[in-house]
């Protein structure tokens, strides 16, 4: 009788020894497979994280476009002329005809240029940019109302000395910019442009105007001193630009 209660004990451990290896592997293949997801998740995220980092802007700095400074060459017989102008804080963004190395053409007297590159002819020399550095705040300047903004620089033009013909393509291409505002504070800008800008012409012009006007949006009850605009007289080869940029 004995024996026989030995002989069952001894079978028990048995079956319940077996019973407990499958939990066990069970538990071990779970472990694995946790292990398993989470690696591809923490890469994941690794990624996302260097992405942002090299998609942030390089700077916060503000940027504006300098708008279509247009160059007009009047010489006094047809001449061939190399025009370089010098980008010290921006760089192109378009350029009509293209500017390479800078522009090669023969001008005309009544102004007709025709570019050696490509045989093309074109009124003027066209190009724009982007601006690097903030312009400085003008000390002086003329508050326009929107409706009076036509026949402000239709005087103020004609004054410093842009013909009919170079001062009614700067209205139709400025009005309606400076037309979103009510009100616009406008200033001619002089040396500020030029040296930021060299233009260098071969040969020489005897005379050179170069306009550039800086806008920004106004309230109307801004109190800034009228500014004092000098005329201008063409001899000889002139050199005729206008351009502009908002604020």
């Amino acid at each position: 009788m004995k024996r026989i209660l030995l002989l069952l004990c001894g079978l028990m451990l048995v079956f319940a020894a077996c019973a407990a290896q499958p939990a066990d592997a069970t538990q071990i293949v779970t472990t694995t497979e946790a292990a398993t997801t989470t690696e591809p998740t923490t890469t994941t995220t690794e990624s996302t994280t260097t992405t942002q980092a090299t998609t942030k802007p390089p700077t916060t700095r503000p940027i504006t476009t300098t708008k279509k400074p247009a160059i007009y060459l009047y010489p006094q017989r047809p001449t061939w002329v190399d025009v370089t102008l010098t980008l010290r804080s921006s760089y192109f963004t378009k350029t009509i005809p293209a500017y390479n190395t800078g522009w090669h053409v023969l001008a005309q007297p009544n102004g007709q240029l025709t570019n050696l590159a490509n045989g093309n002819t074109y009124p003027y020399l066209f190009w724009e940019a982007n601006e690097r550095e903030p312009w400085p705040e003008a000390k002086e300047g003329f508050v326009v109302q929107r409706e009076d903004l036509e026949s402000f620089l239709r005087e103020k033009l004609a004054y410093m000395g842009l013909v009919p013909a170079e001062y009614e393509e700067f209205i139709e291409f400025w009005l309606p910019i400076l037309s979103q505002n009510e009100y616009s504070l406008i200033y001619f800008a002089g040396e500020e442009y030029t040296s930021r800008y060299p233009l260098e012409i071969n040969p020489a012009p005897d005379s050179i105007l170069r306009v550039f006007m800086i806008a920004r949006p106004a309230t109307g009850r801004e109190r800034i001193a009228p500014q004092r605009l000098k005329p201008f007289t063409r001899t000889g080869f002139a050199v005729i630009e206008w351009g502009g940029t908002i604020l």
